[in-house]
């Protein structure tokens, strides 16, 4: 009997053991769930790219390729290219620019879409000091990711067309494009780069990224059709094309 006695003790113990094991690792995993919802993949690294994590599932980041976070204290915006006066802006003096607030829906081609409050300058502030030539037909955006977009000249000084520094009332994330991206809300969300670097005058048309590899338009106006906006469980509504007025 005392045989038995000490197996079943020795039995009780491991058993402890076991189910203090299992708790705690199921708290643990419990835990990082809930860790890895609230951050995404590039949290704590130096790093930005494409996520949909924590959140970012309510306003899905979009990257051409994983960047290095820009330095706001050595970044500058170079305008180059066809007009009279060539020069970088820093993040300041563009602050300085009369600003501009709006709400409105940044729409993807993949169908989801998302509104945020946004605040920044129209391109016309730019303009106005760098003085385009008259051949200049519109502008490459480099940005920050290594991605090139085209926007022409008419489009860019369109009515609700900004660079904004601005989203939500907090400056740009490293996420959503920081320290200065365009927002043109009747265009496709490639037609809106972020992250910029730099703005180059053209004299002609030119493709960008991903209308070099994808079935995507030069041109990116929103075509009427359907929309499934994140912030209403993607559900499905009905759009006329352009910008995107709910």
């Amino acid at each position: 009997m005392r045989q038995i006695g000490k197996l079943t003790r020795r039995l009780f113990i491991k058993g402890g053991l076991w189910t203090a094991t299992l708790f705690l690792w199921n708290l643990f995993r419990g835990t990082t769930k809930a860790w890895a919802q609230e951050i995404d993949s590039f949290s704590g690294t130096d790093f930005v790219g494409k996520t949909r994590e924590g959140k970012h599932r309510s306003f899905y980041i979009n990257y051409w390729k994983p960047m290095r976070r820009i330095n706001a204290e050595t970044w500058a915006l170079k305008i180059s290219g066809l007009c009279e006066s060539p020069t970088t802006f820093t993040l300041t003096e563009l602050k300085n620019l009369p600003t501009q607030s709006q709400s409105s829906r940044l729409k993807c081609v993949e169908c989801w879409s998302a509104r945020a409050e946004w605040r920044g300058f129209s391109i016309k502030e730019l303009e106005q000091v760098v003085r385009p030539h008259a051949s200049a037909q519109g502008v490459v955006f480099h940005c920050g990711d290594e991605y090139k977009e085209y926007l022409s000249r008419e489009a860019l000084n369109k009515d609700r067309v900004l660079l904004v520094h601005s989203m939500n009332g907090q400056p740009l994330s490293d996420a959503h494009g920081f320290p200065l991206r365009l927002i043109a809300p009747s265009k496709y969300g490639y037609k809106n780069p972020k992250a910029i670097l730099e703005m180059e005058y053209v004299a002609e048309q030119q493709a960008g990224t991903w209308s070099k590899i994808g079935p995507y338009s030069p041109d990116g106006t929103i075509l009427p059709g359907w929309d499934h906006p994140l912030e209403y469980d993607k559900q499905a509504r009905r759009i006329s094309g352009g910008e995107i007025p709910y």
